[in-house]
């Protein structure tokens, strides 16, 4: 999975945001019907690459999804690389006005 985070990353620097989507949408697809306890937080991920699509082509509704990924984020306990992946994901998002 680490792998795929650091390409997730490098793809939402390039703001690249809805192949950063598929990324982990593959993986969160893989355990959406489990009762998994990464499945809520994978999904928080993929609406964050979501949401900065949708404000990219200045749909309104971007800031609905974004709040679906801080909802998620918060079910994140001790895992490392999802700590990271969030403190990636706010030290970039502040430059996204509104988010």
């Amino acid at each position: 999975m680490k792998q795929a985070f650091e390409q997730f990353k490098s793809l939402i620097i390039k703001t690249n945001y809805y192949e950063a989507h598929e990324v982990l949408e593959e993986i969160w697809q893989s355990m959406r019907k489990s009762l998994h306890r990464d499945r809520d937080i994978i999904r928080g991920f993929v609406n964050a690459a979501v949401s900065l699509e949708l404000k990219k082509r200045k749909r309104d509704n971007y800031l609905k999804v974004w709040k679906k990924y801080k909802k998620n984020k918060t079910k994140i306990k001790d895992n490392q690389l999802y700590l990271d992946l969030v403190k990636f994901l706010d030290n970039y998002v502040p430059k996204e006005k509104n988010c």
